[in-house]
């Protein structure tokens, strides 16, 4: 695909993905006639994420002679206690509202041309929804130039390039495996009980502003509503509500 002299956007997220997207596009070579950096920054985030955005921006700019940057700033625990809620797994307000539709506005305004996304070689069923649920007037292609590499080579070429990545990927399971593959809010609404458990050990200030949360709410964390309850605290007396309250 053609690059050279088009509006590109890459939607940066402190994540290994997006960075290596950013990385790959300056390895290649192209001077886009702009190039938008768009962060949705969460308050959630891990600690060093936004000093990775940073990084990042220096290393476009350094690379790239027209970059046009835009940041916003955001909680998704503000974002729920505002609506009330804390929402289902499979259902993603914080990331349509905060960040999806506004990046779609940012775009629209921009005349962006092609957007450029950081799935990888496991991700290939997002990337075959993605652009088959693509609306047919979508005025900027949605574009996956990475989805041929895997994620370790993202951290070998953002490792390359910016020279480090967020400490949240260098935690470990006792196997030796990350025990973080994303760099998410933490908690993410879409948690496993274990996930939830990670992050009381590794990030305990992110885990009782949730719990907190989920107290003032009366609602739970994560995708197993049984399992937060028994694990966190609470006893089935304690989490009789109806069904439509929950979420």
């Amino acid at each position: 695909m053609e690059f050279e002299g088009k509006k590109i956007m890459i939607g940066i997220s402190a994540g290994i993905n997006s960075a290596a997207v950013l990385c790959w596009f300056i390895e290649q070579g192209y001077q886009p006639a702009e190039l938008h950096l768009y962060y949705a920054h969460f308050k959630e985030h891990s600690p060093d994420s936004f000093r990775f955005i940073k990084e990042q921006i220096r290393f476009a700019r350094k690379n790239i002679t027209n970059v046009k940057v835009k940041i916003t700033r955001n909680s998704a625990l503000e974002f729920f206690r505002g609506k009330e809620m804390i929402p289902h797994p499979r259902y993603s307000p914080c990331s349509i509202m905060l960040k999806i539709e506004p990046m779609a506005v940012y775009c629209w305004e921009n005349q962006i041309d092609h957007d450029l996304i950081g799935y990888v070689k496991h991700e290939i069923r997002r990337v075959h929804n993605s652009m088959k649920n693509a609306p047919a007037n979508l005025f900027f292609s949605k574009v996956f130039p990475i989805n041929q590499f895997t994620d370790e080579w993202c951290f070998e070429i953002v490792e390359k390039y910016i020279g480090w990545y967020p400490a949240i990927y260098k935690i470990k399971n006792p196997d030796g495996s990350r025990r973080y593959m994303h760099n998410n809010c933490l908690p993410c609404k879409n948690e496993t009980i274990e996930g939830l458990q990670n992050i009381k050990e590794d990030f305990p200030g992110y885990f009782e502003a949730a719990m907190q949360l989920s107290a003032e709410l009366n609602a739970h964390w994560g995708r197993d509503e049984d399992g937060f309850y028994t694990t966190f605290g609470k006893q089935d007396y304690e989490t009789q509500v109806c069904e439509a309250c929950i979420f």
